[in-house]
């Protein structure tokens, strides 16, 4: 079983949903696999505090509500009929249904108070459930992202390269790239030893071409780079985010004497195509 396949099969061992053979894999996995194991971990800790959400007591304005609606009926109550003769056929009334004895009434109009009150506290208790599920829910995911970039972040920062290509594909699983993420990113474009951990970020960032400063930072990083994969990788960057105002930066970076004939052209190439755009 992948990474990915665990991750999906999480949510469905919470739930008891998986088979016999699908939660034999999964727990195989997480034997096996540190990482997917201890998001296991925390991911289950965090689902089980749901189950402490407190159950709201209803609220005694459904009385006060019932209470007018019911002399509001007593004082509309005309007198009561059972039944009428018209042109010789006998015809039913609502009014029938109204007793005329005063104890049937009374009795009537107090289980109608007692159905409207349960019904009431029930209607606002899960109303109140809803509201208090949706920001615990909403509270819990914040938790969650926050603690996978700190995970990325760390990750970003290890001595392996195989660790730091982690933090990347970790940051990739974020709703949102927040500042210190795309910071840690940037760095790692700028100045990573490993060309791979440099490409990886380029694509991370994609999540933030909007960004112009973010974009600033892509062209300026060009001319800090060794590497005609890195070099390519920035310019399809550039030109796929559409920066118009990168298209100086590499007709300039493309005059390069040492530059590879390849980049060059790509470079080239690229500065036509965001002029294109404006």
């Amino acid at each position: 079983m992948m990474c990915a396949n665990a991750r999906e099969s999480m949510a469905a061992s919470w739930a008891a949903e998986l088979d016999d053979a699908s939660e034999l894999q999964l727990k195989r996995h997480l034997a096996e696999c540190g990482e997917c194991a201890a998001e296991m971990r925390e991911l289950t800790a965090i689902w089980e505090r749901m189950a402490d959400l407190p159950v709201p007591e209803p609220s005694t304005a459904q009385h006060v509500r019932w209470e007018a609606a019911l002399a509001g009926l007593t004082r509309s109550a005309g007198p009561a009929r059972d039944w009428r003769r018209t042109s010789g056929n006998w015809k039913f009334t609502l009014e029938s249904l109204w007793p005329r004895r005063p104890v049937w009434q009374a009795t009537i109009a107090a289980a109608c108070l007692m159905a409207g009150l349960i019904g009431g506290a029930f209607v606002e208790t899960a109303m109140q459930k809803d509201r208090g599920d949706s920001r615990e829910i909403a509270a819990l995911r914040e938790e969650i992202a926050a603690t996978r970039e700190m995970v990325a972040l760390s990750l970003l920062g290890q001595g392996s390269a195989t660790g730091r290509l982690r933090g990347v594909d970790y940051s990739e699983r974020l709703p949102a790239l927040e500042p210190r993420m795309v910071s840690a990113l940037i760095e790692a474009v700028n100045g990573d030893p490993n060309v791979n951990v440099r490409l990886a970020a380029i694509d991370a960032l994609s999540r933030a071409e909007n960004d112009a400063a973010v974009r600033s930072s892509m062209a300026a990083s060009l001319e800090r780079q060794d590497s005609p994969m890195v070099q390519a990788a920035l310019i399809d960057y550039l030109v796929d985010s559409r920066d118009v105002s990168a298209a100086a930066r590499l007709r300039e970076f493309s005059a390069r004497p040492d530059l590879n004939d390849a980049v060059k052209q790509h470079a080239e190439i690229g500065a036509r195509r965001l002029t294109e755009y404006r």
